[in-house]
């Protein structure tokens, strides 16, 4: 019997409301299927994953530990695929995540610090170590993450026995310059200690409002000559940074622009780095040297950044302060009171 017409509209009508339904996303492949390697030596590098992943557990929770193991599995299969990647081979990468993981241990345990052959600037990020928290604060991202930005940029601008950071600073003073002299400079869109560029620092005012993060008694700057002059001040350097950062963390989370609640994902250790050196690379999720050691930087520094350390050559002294305040979270410092 042929069924009627009303049930052939009855079926229609429910198709046509019925919510679409897509596939799953294919499972991502075994740790073991990204190890191109004889059983033995793949076996011994699953081993060592693991046992950092549990490590980072044990000292910082379980959010770094599932981080880490995404970073890894990113790192692995962007080798495998071709793409860019911060290492040749997946032994090179676990090895620098074990060195990484022990810094972390010692640091999480209040020991010396070796940080030994690490691609780390702590001498560049501890002087700036309460602004950094409080522009962080100001805007609710982790501390880490703002710090591991700075690392990145000051230890690029290291390289080449000081020549690049030579060379930048030379333009920015030029660029400077001519910006106050004539309006705009034709060369070095970036500046300071997060390397920020003056164009997004002017954009950034409507969120460091909502955020109650700018100072009202400061006038907003308004022109290329004054933005410029601003993230010359490496509170408001960091400050912007952050609120650019707040911004993209925002979209990406598909949170509203008005959203303010705090982000603590260790994931953004990631995700931060990454986008602030290469957005077009993070949006592809590639990893390389910025945004893979950074990942371990964030989480480094969000342990140092809640004490006091002395760096002496490559090794990281924790100190202990006594005295009145010594134990006053970073929040109390409001930005406004900051230089």
């Amino acid at each position: 019997m042929r069924p009627g017409p009303w049930l052939v509209l009855l079926l229609a009508g429910l198709l046509f409301w019925t919510p679409p339904t897509f596939p799953e996303a294919p499972p991502s492949p075994s740790l073991r299927a990204l190890l191109p390697y004889p059983k033995a030596v793949r076996e011994r590098l699953v081993a060592l994953h693991l046992r950092n992943k549990a490590s980072l557990r044990l000292l910082l929770g379980e959010g770094a530990a599932r981080a880490y193991d995404r970073l890894l599995r990113l790192e692995l299969s962007n080798q495998q695929a071709g793409k860019r990647s911060a290492f040749a081979e997946p032994q090179a990468a676990l090895a620098a995540a074990e060195r990484w993981v022990e810094a972390i241990g010692q640091a999480r345990r209040g020991q010396r610090v070796n940080l030994q052959g690490l691609p780390i600037a702590p001498h560049h990020v501890l002087p700036h170590a309460r602004e950094i928290r409080a522009a962080a604060g100001a805007l609710r991202i982790p501390k880490g993450t703002l710090a591991a930005i700075v690392d990145n940029e000051q230890y690029g601008g290291d390289k080449a026995l000081g020549l690049s950071r030579g060379v930048r600073e030379a333009v920015d003073a030029l660029a400077q310059d001519l910006a106050a002299l004539q309006g705009q400079a034709p060369f070095s869109r970036t500046l300071g200690l997060a390397q920020m560029s003056w164009e997004d620092a002017l954009r950034q005012e409507e969120r460091l409002w909502r955020f109650g993060a700018w100072d009202p008694a400061r006038p907003f700057p308004r022109t290329e000559a004054e933005a410029r002059a601003a993230l010359e001040d490496p509170y408001l350097n960091l400050l912007f940074t952050a609120s650019r950062l707040r911004g993209y963390f925002n979209a990406i989370f598909g949170l509203s622009p008005e959203d303010a609640r705090p982000l603590e994902d260790p994931w953004l250790h990631y995700l931060g780095p990454a986008w602030h050196n290469y957005p077009l690379r993070a949006q592809n999720l590639e990893t390389w040297e910025d945004s893979f050691h950074g990942f371990f930087k964030g989480l480094l520094y969000e342990v140092v950044l809640e004490g006091h350390w002395h760096l002496e050559g490559q090794t990281l002294i924790p100190l202990r302060v006594y005295g009145p305040g010594a134990e006053t979270p970073s929040s109390a410092y409001p930005p406004c009171l900051l230089p």
